[in-house]
Formats: C-alpha cells, structure tokens, sequence
C-alpha cells in the first residue's frame, strides 16, 4: 500500500514537473519585450518597416517589409525562439522561400545578436533598442568577397 501512495505521488508531481522548463523558456523570451510592437523609417526609396508580436510561450513572431512606389518590395517572415542549447534562434524566410536559421552569439538587456556562419550575407543580424522609442537593426557580412553592412534606424510607430 505504502508503494502504490509513494507512486502515486511521484505520478501526480510530473505534470508539475514537467511545465517548469516551458515556464522558464517563456519567461526567458519575456526579455525581449522591448522588440515588440511596430516600427519603422523612411528611406529615399520608400518605408521600411517591422512589426514583432509580444512573447508568448517561447517565441516571438515578426514581419517586416519595404515599401517604395506604392508596391510591397521586399518582405520577410522571422521568429525568434528558445533553442534546445539554452539561447535564442532567429529564424528568417524571406519571400515566402527557404527559412535561414541564426543562433544567439550574444544577449544583453537592450541587445541581441544573431549569427550564422555559413551564410555570406547577412552573416550576423543585431537589433539593439534605446528607450524609449528607438531600435537599430544592423546586418552584416560579406558580399562578392568584401565586407557588407547596413544598418537600420527604427523609431516605433503606431501600429496599423
């Protein structure tokens, strides 16, 4: 009898158990809190814009795309997500193609950077915000064999 009670409550502690490493994977993506909402500039060919999602669960959902002449020129779907090593993942599917995958290579309060070594361009993607109302998102790489790098000042605006 003692063996069926101790089992028992081993079993009913699991689900308790079990909920934890979610729980914290949510709270740790609660960090980038500052990331959510819309943002955007105006460029001399058109609008760039972003609009991320506020976290839930472990992942935050983004879209971004450039405006010029009236016509959606360039968007991208992204996601930043809780990976199983413990940091962050980037993911970035541009056009509706192939998903790219970056991994966190740095995480501080206002700034996280994103890198895969295997891509020219963008090799490493940064998006640090500065309270209370602006964000820099900054690619970098190579492109045909020298150094690339553009960056993007964001102000928040209100989203549509």
């Amino acid at each position: 009898m003692r063996k069926i009670l101790l089992l028992s409550l081993s079993l009913m502690s699991l689900p308790a158990l079990a909920a934890k490493p979610a729980e914290e994977e949510a709270l740790r993506v609660t960090q980038f809190k500052w990331l959510s909402g819309c943002w955007g500039f105006d460029t001399a060919d058109g609008v760039y814009e972003e609009q991320w999602t506020t976290p839930t669960g472990n992942s935050m959902q983004g879209l971004s795309r450039r405006i010029g002449e009236g016509y959606t020129r360039e968007w991208d779907f992204m996601r930043l997500v809780t990976s199983g090593g413990g940091g962050f993942d980037f993911t970035s599917q541009q056009y509706g193609g192939e998903e790219s995958r970056y991994n966190s290579v740095g995480v501080a309060a206002n700034r996280v950077v994103f890198e895969n070594p295997d891509r020219p361009f963008p090799r490493k993607i940064s998006y640090e915000y500065a309270a209370p109302d602006k964000l820099t998102m900054r690619l970098e790489g190579t492109s045909e064999g020298r150094p690339m790098g553009l960056s993007f000042p964001m102000k928040r605006r209100t989203c549509p």
